[in-house]
Protein backbone atom coordinates (compact mmCIF):
# COMPACT_ATOMS: atom_id res chain seq x y z
CA UNK A 1 0.00 0.00 0.00
CA UNK A 2 1.29 3.49 -0.66
CA UNK A 3 0.33 6.95 0.46
CA UNK A 4 3.24 8.82 -1.14
CA UNK A 5 3.42 10.81 -4.35
CA UNK A 6 6.31 8.79 -5.78
CA UNK A 7 6.14 5.29 -7.28
CA UNK A 8 7.67 2.41 -5.34
CA UNK A 9 10.05 0.46 -7.56
CA UNK A 10 10.13 -2.72 -5.49
CA UNK A 11 10.79 -3.35 -1.82
CA UNK A 12 11.70 -6.11 0.60
CA UNK A 13 10.98 -7.03 4.21
CA UNK A 14 13.72 -9.16 5.75
CA UNK A 15 14.80 -10.16 2.26
CA UNK A 16 11.31 -11.16 1.04
CA UNK A 17 10.62 -9.17 -2.11
CA UNK A 18 7.45 -7.16 -2.61
CA UNK A 19 5.90 -5.62 -5.68
CA UNK A 20 5.83 -2.20 -7.25
CA UNK A 21 3.26 0.48 -6.50
CA UNK A 22 2.26 3.55 -8.47
CA UNK A 23 2.40 7.06 -7.06
CA UNK A 24 -0.48 7.89 -4.70
CA UNK A 25 -2.81 10.61 -5.95
CA UNK A 26 -5.84 11.25 -3.71
CA UNK A 27 -7.52 13.15 -6.56
CA UNK A 28 -7.37 10.22 -8.98
CA UNK A 29 -9.53 7.22 -8.08
CA UNK A 30 -7.36 5.04 -10.35
CA UNK A 31 -4.13 6.05 -8.60
CA UNK A 32 -5.26 5.54 -5.03
CA UNK A 33 -3.77 3.39 -2.35
CA UNK A 34 -2.40 0.71 -4.62
CA UNK A 35 0.16 -2.02 -4.52
CA UNK A 36 0.73 -5.62 -5.38
CA UNK A 37 0.63 -9.05 -3.81
CA UNK A 38 3.66 -11.26 -3.45
CA UNK A 39 3.62 -14.98 -2.78
CA UNK A 40 5.15 -17.10 -1.32
CA UNK A 41 7.76 -16.52 1.32
CA UNK A 42 8.32 -16.14 5.00
CA UNK A 43 8.95 -13.05 7.11
CA UNK A 44 10.13 -13.88 10.62
CA UNK A 45 11.89 -12.33 13.55
CA UNK A 46 11.40 -9.55 16.07
CA UNK A 47 12.53 -6.80 13.70
CA UNK A 48 11.80 -5.94 10.09
CA UNK A 49 14.40 -4.54 7.75
CA UNK A 50 12.42 -2.73 5.06
CA UNK A 51 14.31 -1.64 1.95
CA UNK A 52 12.51 0.21 -0.84
CA UNK A 53 13.30 2.22 -3.94
CA UNK A 54 11.48 5.46 -4.56
CA UNK A 55 11.09 5.94 -8.28
CA UNK A 56 9.85 9.05 -10.09
CA UNK A 57 6.96 10.04 -12.31
CA UNK A 58 7.66 11.79 -15.62
CA UNK A 59 7.11 15.29 -14.20
CA UNK A 60 9.26 14.44 -11.15
CA UNK A 61 12.07 13.29 -13.44
CA UNK A 62 11.77 16.49 -15.49
CA UNK A 63 12.04 18.46 -12.23
CA UNK A 64 15.38 16.76 -11.48
CA UNK A 65 14.30 14.02 -9.09
CA UNK A 66 15.95 10.63 -9.44
CA UNK A 67 15.31 7.20 -7.90
CA UNK A 68 16.47 6.81 -4.32
CA UNK A 69 16.78 3.81 -2.03
CA UNK A 70 15.56 3.87 1.56
CA UNK A 71 16.15 1.49 4.48
CA UNK A 72 14.41 1.26 7.82
CA UNK A 73 14.72 -1.24 10.66
CA UNK A 74 11.65 -1.40 12.86
CA UNK A 75 9.82 -3.82 15.15
CA UNK A 76 7.94 -6.53 13.29
CA UNK A 77 4.37 -6.58 14.61
CA UNK A 78 3.36 -9.56 16.66
CA UNK A 79 1.70 -12.19 14.55
CA UNK A 80 -1.29 -14.25 15.68
CA UNK A 81 -1.98 -17.81 14.61
CA UNK A 82 -3.48 -17.83 11.11
CA UNK A 83 -2.20 -14.37 10.19
CA UNK A 84 -0.28 -15.07 7.01
CA UNK A 85 -0.64 -11.77 5.13
CA UNK A 86 1.78 -8.95 5.91
CA UNK A 87 0.57 -5.55 4.73
CA UNK A 88 3.23 -2.90 4.13
CA UNK A 89 2.28 0.79 3.95
CA UNK A 90 4.68 3.40 2.61
CA UNK A 91 3.85 6.77 4.15
CA UNK A 92 5.14 10.33 3.78
CA UNK A 93 8.34 11.17 5.61
CA UNK A 94 9.94 7.76 4.95
CA UNK A 95 7.59 6.09 7.44
CA UNK A 96 6.47 2.49 7.07
CA UNK A 97 3.51 0.78 8.73
CA UNK A 98 3.35 -3.02 8.96
CA UNK A 99 0.36 -5.14 9.90
CA UNK A 100 -0.60 -8.81 9.77
CA UNK A 101 -4.01 -10.12 8.74
CA UNK A 102 -5.68 -13.48 8.29
CA UNK A 103 -7.35 -12.45 5.03
CA UNK A 104 -6.78 -10.22 2.00
CA UNK A 105 -7.91 -7.07 3.84
CA UNK A 106 -5.33 -4.93 5.55
CA UNK A 107 -5.90 -4.67 9.31
CA UNK A 108 -5.92 -0.88 8.74
CA UNK A 109 -8.79 -1.06 6.21
CA UNK A 110 -12.18 -0.22 7.75
CA UNK A 111 -13.69 -3.04 5.65
CA UNK A 112 -11.56 -5.59 7.51
CA UNK A 113 -13.32 -7.78 10.08
CA UNK A 114 -10.25 -7.17 12.30
CA UNK A 115 -9.98 -3.41 11.69
CA UNK A 116 -7.34 -1.70 13.82
CA UNK A 117 -7.05 2.09 13.46
CA UNK A 118 -3.50 3.46 13.18
CA UNK A 119 -2.33 6.89 14.27
CA UNK A 120 -0.05 6.92 11.20
CA UNK A 121 -3.07 6.82 8.88
CA UNK A 122 -5.15 9.48 10.63
CA UNK A 123 -6.23 12.41 8.52
CA UNK A 124 -5.92 10.49 5.28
Amino acid sequence: HTRIDRPILGFSVNGMAGGNAGAFDPNNKYAGENGATTCCGSVRGKTAEVIWTLSVTGPQYDAGMRPEQRRLVMPLPERQRGENDLHVYFLPGDKVLLGWSDNAFSPYDPRSPNYTPSELLKGE
